[in-house]
């Protein structure tokens, strides 16, 4: 837990993602890991080598605007307040996410990882700009694509907004999606809609790690959901063909 309150110490709104990059990196030193940075700003991870990869991805921003974040644990319960004690956002959505992704690359042996900037809508400014503007040759050896950047503790997102499919249903082992207790919704937009906008051909979904009233300032993380979350990603890396 107390990695994921540094991270929701960290502010990384749209555009001022330095901090929480460097942040991440600390976090893998001593792996051995091929990283790799784009001209928009976008981070690449391999880790292993292999003729083809699983992959995850996650969004290195948040809506929020930088303020004054003190981290308050109420039981399973994670939230902030600033100095008046009024509750501000945390960007859970998404370094839940991001936290998630940091436990797999120190426990996978093969993996594949990309993490976006300015996913977040920002005035009048779209979404989704780091993936509309990356290469997509990453995943050419890629086999899918499991983004961690959902609400809630129990859905798989396959059909995203505007009816973009984004894997079939299917894809999930049913046994582990009961243990779990996750099934299979549509959703909104997120980066993983926008890749296969742009002709990714690879499964996809997008999956819930437990943040709650996203984009609000009383957003807060169910810290058992998330770690319900982390174990369901580490089995479906394991189960899906």
């Amino acid at each position: 837990m107390e990695l994921l309150k540094r991270f929701y110490g960290i502010n990384s709104k749209s555009g001022g993602e330095d901090a929480i990059k460097g942040f991440f990196m600390e976090q893998l030193a001593g792996l051995e890991l091929a990283v790799e940075e784009d001209a928009f700003g976008n981070i690449f991870i391999t880790k292993g080598v292999a003729d083809s990869y699983p992959g995850v991805t996650a969004h290195l921003d948040e809506v929020h605007a930088p303020s004054e974040r003190n981290i308050v644990v109420d039981g399973d319960m994670i939230y902030a307040v600033d100095g008046c004690g009024e509750r501000v956002g945390i960007g859970a959505d998404d370094k839940n996410g991001l936290w998630i992704i940091t436990r797999l690359l120190h426990t996978k042996p093969v993996l594949k990882v990309a993490l976006f900037v300015q996913e977040e809508r920002d005035g009048e400014m779209a979404g989704c700009r780091g993936s509309r503007a990356c290469s997509l040759d990453f995943f050419n050896d890629v086999r899918y694509l499991l983004a961690v950047d959902r609400k809630g503790d129990s859905e798989v997102v396959t059909v995203g907004k505007g009816d973009i499919r984004l894997c079939d249903d299917a894809m999930f082992p049913i046994e582990v999606l009961q243990k779990y207790g996750y099934e299979c919704v549509p959703g909104g937009r997120t980066d993983v809609v926008a890749l296969k906008e742009r002709g990714l051909q690879i499964p996809c979904c997008n999956i819930s790690c437990g943040y709650y009233n996203a984009h609000k300032a009383d957003e807060y993380t169910m810290f058992t959901h998330l770690e319900k979350a982390l174990a369901f990603v580490d089995e479906l890396l394991d189960k899906i063909v």
